[in-house]
């Protein structure tokens, strides 16, 4: 299930042992260990016992020794265990057992940024998704959480803030607190409010960059590299982010893959995909390719050198945009 959906799965009277919290966006894995923790124990800090992943591999009998011990003024306790890989090997030989029969009164919760087939292949786990969402339901959050606030936000308005956060939540939630604290009760957020408050990520930064440039807009391609320049962002960093942002321009636009396909190949949302793909569409693969080789001729000349990275910078803006 999506995290999403984790409030309705449990009010719904829904109590399972082992539950697998599994993606890339921290907020939405912090949010569902407390629902878990809020739920099934009181008393939490004589019922949860937490502990980081590589240490429980090497000492497990740890681990095993808090699964089965009994609540204290509870009828559940919860063992956490935080980015648990296990091998196909050790989990045969230290959890099989325990996945097949685990203890009634013990809620296992595993939290993981990465994905492990061998925890979401095992019995009785329950996976709770928290991958990224999408633009269009975090900014029904932005929405809810400005009402909530006392103030209003239109909807295209919030996909903004969704859009320059990268849909991190982390992110979105310290944005909108910032936007209802500058609005105040009553206030309504305009674009133009999003525009000077909330700070846009690099990536879309670049996303912006290579947008203008698809579009021959080039003073505003040139004033976004500016401003990121202006902000602290390294030349070389700069440099690296744009030749990445290109190469995948580059192997979207010469893939027969679907979108799907691709964004599990290339690491990414496939609604990242979707707009690369969009993006790609404006360029030549020509124009792609020599990009992606400028770029990179330029990193390894400034690493060897042969040149500074702000003048490979330059030139490497230069070429690209003519």
């Amino acid at each position: 299930m999506k995290f999403a959906e984790l409030k309705k799965y449990l009010s719904s009277g829904n109590a399972d042992p082992i539950y697998l919290i599994a993606g890339e966006d921290a907020y939405f894995r912090a949010a569902a260990v407390e629902r878990l923790k809020k739920h099934f124990v009181t008393e939490p800090q004589l019922n949860v016992s937490v502990f980081d992943g590589e240490n429980a591999l090497s000492a497990f009998g740890e681990v095993s020794s808090a699964l089965r011990a009994y609540p204290f003024l509870s009828e559940k306790r919860m063992v956490i265990l935080r980015e648990f890989y296990p091998k196909t090997d050790f989990f045969n030989r230290e959890l099989k057992e325990y996945f097949s029969s685990p203890v009634a009164e013990t809620v296992l919760v595993i939290e993981n940024a990465g994905a492990s087939d061998v925890l979401r292949k095992a019995e009785n786990v329950v996976l709770i998704d928290c991958d990224k969402e999408d633009t269009e339901i975090l900014a029904k959050w932005v929405v809810s959480e400005c009402a909530k606030g006392g103030v209003s936000i239109a909807r295209q308005t919030a996909e903004k803030v969704a859009d320059y956060s990268l849909c991190d939540m982390t992110k979105i939630s310290g944005e909108t607190k910032k936007l209802i604290a500058f609005a105040k009760d009553g206030g309504v957020i305009s674009d133009e409010d999003v525009d000077a408050l909330v700070s846009k990520d690099t990536e879309y930064q670049i996303y912006e960059l290579t947008e203008c440039i698809g579009k021959r807009k080039y003073d505003k391609a040139l004033r976004i590299v500016k401003d990121m320049l202006s902000k602290g962002e390294p030349p070389q960093r700069l440099i690296v982010s744009i030749y990445n942002y290109f190469r995948r321009l580059l192997h979207i636009s010469l893939s027969r893959l679907s979108d799907s396909e691709l964004s599990k190949l290339l690491g990414v949302k496939e609604y990242a995909v979707k707009k690369s793909r969009e993006q790609a569409k404006a360029f030549k693969k020509k124009s792609l390719k020599k990009a992606v080789d400028f770029l990179a001729d330029g990193d390894y000349a400034a690493k060897c050198g042969k040149a500074d990275f702000d003048s490979v910078l330059t030139a490497a803006l230069f070429e690209i945009l003519l």
